[in-house]
């Protein structure tokens, strides 16, 4: 098995709220945390649904920059860190694009400079550093909705290559009226709700928040003395180079990403127990999964258990993979698969063994969890029990 990298700290940011005890929580008993977007007026795009992050101060941060600072703080603590020397390694999609929209506002209304320096991608990784200290490589990362969990496969590259011992990697986005507009308008957004493997299903429904988690190497872990939540086994990202919006139909290349990260991690497609599915809810993207997981996995497709953690709190979009990864890592810590709600009527194509409503306590020596993005862009991590 190739070298791994140890999660010893977890922190998120999501639509419950602050905090990892917060998410698992409701989570785990199949809370939707959707409700209408407030921070913009929805009322005229294709939905007013949400995922967004309530009472939340960003201590005068940009508000993408400032849930990536709570989040890293979170899962620094947990781990013991302070200052020293680790790895920084953030993935979006928007960046802070809300200060790109206030900025532009001020230009219009005739302001003479516009500061866009809070809507690039470095203002996340300089605030985190700000808060938490510590020196090391730093890198921004943009691969759509994959952006998360492309950064916790970066992390891993990062310590067997022995850039870091230790690296802080996940995922950030806010929610912005110019993101939702775009969405809305490639029709990604659910009419209703966000309903994984329904019948009816048409689409997804956004969120925003953040989630960090500490990677560290074996040989740090344990002369820390660092408590190990899960073991980042493999990764494997790839781009299908099919279509700037549409899924490529015959699924080759998510198919592809999850036997590159299998190998990656040196298993084979039986030892995998569980699967935190993109599950997006719209209607290629469920279908295509599907065909996906039985490609790769065959027979065996059907004694894993699969959810759509996207059915509770919506879709993170860059933050999606990250806060996705964490929640599989506590599923792994606490043997226990969340639920995937909101499904009506089942699609009788869409055969997978979904834990549908109440969450399944079961033994998780092995669980894969995807991100897909626009563009052809696609993750897959393995995580493995401590």
């Amino acid at each position: 098995m190739a070298t791994c990298g140890c999660i010893t700290g977890i922190g998120i940011v999501s639509p419950y709220g602050c905090g990892r005890h917060l998410f698992w929580e409701k989570l785990r008993a199949g809370v939707s945390a959707l409700r209408p977007v407030t921070r913009f007026d929805a009322s005229g795009y294709r939905n007013t649904l949400g995922g967004e992050v309530p009472e939340f101060d960003t201590g005068g941060r940009e508000r993408a920059a400032a849930f990536a600072v709570r989040a890293a703080r979170e899962a620094a603590e947990q781990a013991g860190l302070s200052g020293g020397s680790w790895g920084l390694v953030l993935g979006t999609n928007f960046g802070g694009m809300p200060a790109g929209e206030e900025a532009f506002r001020r230009r219009l209304g005739g302001e003479a400079l516009a500061d866009l320096s809070a809507f690039l991608p470095g203002a996340a990784l300089r605030a985190v550093r700000e808060t938490l200290g510590g020196e090391g490589p730093e890198a921004a990362v943009s691969l759509s909705c994959a952006s998360g969990a492309a950064a916790l496969g970066t992390a891993l590259e990062w310590i067997r290559a022995g850039r870091a011992e230790i690296v802080l990697a996940g995922g950030y986005d806010a929610l912005s009226e110019t993101a939702f507009a775009g969405l809305s308008a490639l029709r990604a957004i659910a009419r209703d709700t966000i309903r994984p493997f329904d019948r009816t299903r048409d689409g997804t429904i956004f969120a925003e928040g953040a989630a960090v988690l500490v990677v560290e190497s074996e040989a740090s872990a344990a002369r820390r003395g660092a408590p190990i939540c899960a073991r980042l086994l493999g990764r494997g990202i790839n781009n299908d180079a099919f279509h700037m919006t549409a899924p490529e139909k015959e699924a080759r290349g998510i198919a592809a990403v999850m036997r590159m990260a299998l190998a990656d991690a040196g298993l084979a497609p039986e030892a995998v127990a569980h699967i935190n599915l993109h599950g997006t809810g719209t209607p290629y993207n469920d279908q295509i999964e599907t065909l996906a997981v039985k490609s790769v996995f065959g027979a065996h497709a059907a004694k894993i258990a699969v959810t759509a953690n996207k059915s509770l709190f919506g879709h993170a979009m860059g933050a999606a993979g990250a806060i996705e990864a964490a929640a599989t890592c506590l599923s792994i810590r606490d043997g226990l698969v969340p639920p995937t709600v909101g499904c009506r009527e089942r699609d009788p194509a869409l055969d997978l063994d979904v834990v549908f409503d109440t969450a399944r306590p079961m033994r998780l020596p092995v669980a894969l969890t995807n991100s897909y993005g626009l563009g052809g862009t696609n993750a897959s991590l393995v995580l493995g029990a401590s």
